[in-house]
Parts: C-alpha cells; sequence; structure tokens
C-alpha cells in the first residue's frame, strides 16, 4: 500500500477511493497473541490537501487470538475506522500539529505500518471463548470458580483471618 507523493499531486485534490486486501499473516508471527490473522480488507478514501494526505480508512479482518482461560483458538472480529494524516512538508515536526501527524520521509506514503498499527492497538487484552467456563473444571482439590452472584453470597470472612477483625476495633 504505497502512494506515490508525485502521483497524488498529479491527481489533483479529487478523493480517491481504496479498495485493497493486504495479507500480514508475515508480520503477525511476530506479535505473541496472535496466532493468525485472515487477510485484511481495506476501503476508503484518500484526498491531498496542501502539503497533506488525509485518509479516511476502515479495516476489517478477523484475528485468532488465545482464550484466557483455556489458550483455545479465539475467532476476534475487527472493524476499525480511522482517519491517518500523512505531511511530506519538509520541515514538519510532530510537535507542530495537535493531532497525531504521520511525518513522510521521501517520494512514498506507506500505509501498510499504520494499518498495522492500528490493528494492534485494537486487540483486547483479555478474550473468552463461548465455552471456557463449560470447558474447564469447576473445582479441584485447593480451588474452586465462582460466578459473581456465587462469590456474593459466599463473600465471608477467613476463620484464619477473623482475629484480624479485632484489632481494628481497638
Amino acid at each position: 500500500m504505497k502512494y506515490y507523493i508525485n502521483q497524488l499531486i498529479k491527481e489533483g485534490t479529487e478523493p480517491f477511493e481504496i479498495n485493497e486486501t493486504v495479507d500480514f499473516s508475515e508480520v503477525a508471527q511476530t506479535h505473541r497473541e496472535i496466532r493468525r490473522i485472515s487477510p485484511v480488507k481495506i476501503t476508503g478514501t484518500g484526498k491531498l490537501s496542501g502539503t497533506e494526505v488525509i485518509f479516511d480508512l476502515h479495516i476489517s479482518c478477523d484475528v485468532i487470538l488465545p482464550c484466557a482461560l483455556t489458550l483455545d483458538d479465539v475467532n476476534y472480529h475487527m472493524e476499525i475506522d480511522t482517519i491517518e494524516y500523512f505531511t511530506f512538508k519538509e520541515d514538519a515536526k510532530e510537535e507542530d500539529y495537535d493531532f497525531d501527524m504521520n511525518i513522510v520521509k521521501g517520494p512514498v506514503i506507506e500505509l501498510a505500518p499504520v494499518i498495522w498499527q492500528n490493528i494492534v492497538v485494537n486487540i483486547p487484552l483479555r478474550v473468552v471463548s463461548e465455552h471456557a467456563y463449560e470447558k474447564i473444571k469447576k473445582e479441584g482439590a485447593d480451588y474452586k470458580i465462582f460466578t459473581e452472584e456465587e462469590f456474593e453470597k459466599e463473600k465471608s470472612i477467613d476463620p484464619r483471618f477473623a482475629i484480624l477483625k479485632d484489632l481494628l476495633n481497638k
């Protein structure tokens, strides 16, 4: 997903359509949480405005992540809407802008790394498969898994720590 600045300048300020599919499976292997990723569908528009190019993008893909409880594969569908700003002004600095501005060094705008960054940022910290609670054992020798309702009912002071309660009353 490369856009040559000279070509964009020739085409003028008319918005142009983006409709591409990118395979990030090789890059995804370097991310420890992503097991697999489907081809990423990118749609939207781009527009040249002076020395800036504005991309209004919709990113869609499926990622396979590990379940937080069972480590089974969980399919997580992502729909990301983002607006990305690029400038090719020679003396541009990031601190000159009140928003995230990608400063282009050279004749080409590379959109793929920005799309990958949006995918990684939107990966949830924790996913749980639909049948995880049914699959894991509810009770073992030294543990028991509670639902929130059960936890509220069971909430009581451990007899081993009951004596500490008296210390607070002194």
